[in-house]
C-alpha cells in the first residue's frame, strides 16, 4: 500500500528562497555571531521539512572534513601579509596569530555554507520547484522539462554506477582497471538522454499542456516566509550597524 507523502511544512520554492537569503547573508556578513541565529532558523525549517538526525550528522561530518582541509592548508601555506603577531610553535610547525585567526574564520564560514548547501539538497524537492515555476512563474515547458529530465538522471546515474561497480567487484577487477567503469556509464548517459528526448517529442510536449496539480502556495507558507524575512531584515540591519 502506497504511503501518502506528508505535506511540506514550508513549500520547496519558499525553502529555496530561505536558503538563498541565508547563504547570501553568510557570504556578505563579517560577524560570525550574527550568522548563528539565521542558521538555526534555517535548520528549523529543514528539520520540519523532513531532515533526519542521521542525515544531519552525516552531512555535518562531510562539511567539517571539507572545511578543516581548507583550514589545514591555510595554516601550512599562509600569505606573507598574515605572518604577523604572536608566534606559536607546535612541533616543527610555526603558526602566526593572524594566520590562525584568518584560517579559523574561513573554516567556520566555509563549514556553514557547505553544511547549509548540502542540507538544502536533502530537503528541497527541486522537481516541485521547477513545476511551480512552470505553472505560476512563466518558465517555458521547453526549458522546464529538460531540467526535470536532467535532475532525474542524477539518481539513475548513481544507481547505474553502483550496478557497474558491484559487477566489477564480483569479477575481481583490479583497481587500476576500474577507470574503464566510466565508459559504460557514458554510454548509459547518452542512451538515457536520447530516450528522454524521444519521450518528450512523442508525448507532444507543447505550451498547451495541462497539469493535474497546481503546485500553489498556501497562506500559511506566505506567513512563515514573511516572518523569516522580517527576522532576516532585522539581522541585516544589525550587521550594517556593527559594520
Amino acid at each position: 500500500m502506497n504511503q501518502v507523502k506528508p505535506r511540506e511544512y514550508l513549500h520547496s520554492w519558499y525553502l529555496l528562497l530561505v536558503t538563498f537569503f541565508t547563504l547570501f547573508f553568510l557570504l556578505s556578513n563579517r560577524n560570525l555571531f550574527l550568522d548563528l541565529p539565521i542558521v538555526v532558523v534555517t535548520f528549523y525549517f529543514y528539520f520540519k521539512n523532513g531532515l533526519t538526525l542521521s542525515k544531519f550528522k552525516r552531512l555535518f561530518l562531510y562539511a567539517f572534513i571539507f572545511s578543516f582541509g581548507l583550514f589545514f592548508l591555510n595554516i601550512l601555506y599562509p600569505s606573507k601579509e598574515l605572518k604577523t603577531g604572536e608566534v606559536y610553535q607546535i612541533s616543527r610547525f610555526v603558526i602566526y596569530q593572524a594566520v590562525w585567526t584568518k584560517a579559523l574564520s574561513s573554516m567556520i564560514r566555509l563549514f556553514l555554507v557547505s553544511f547549509l548547501s548540502m542540507s538544502s539538497g536533502a530537503v528541497i524537492d527541486y522537481t516541485k520547484v521547477v513545476l511551480h515555476l512552470i505553472v505560476h512563474k512563466g518558465l517555458k515547458l521547453f526549458w522546464g522539462y529538460p531540467i526535470l529530465l536532467a535532475m532525474n538522471s542524477i539518481a539513475l546515474f548513481k544507481e547505474e554506477f553502483e550496478r557497474i561497480r558491484i559487477n566489477a567487484k564480483l569479477r575481481e577487477l583490479p583497481w587500476q582497471d576500474q577507470l574503464s567503469l566510466f565508459f559504460p556509464l557514458l554510454v548509459f548517459a547518452i542512451r538515457h538522454s536520447q530516450r528522454g528526448a524521444l519521450s518528450l517529442v512523442t508525448r507532444g510536449l507543447n505550451h498547451q499542456k495541462s497539469f493535474y496539480f497546481s503546485y500553489d502556495l498556501s497562506a500559511l507558507d506566505r506567513s512563515r516566509l514573511k516572518l523569516f524575512l522580517l527576522a532576516y531584515l532585522l539581522l541585516v540591519g544589525i550587521a550594517i550597524f556593527f559594520r
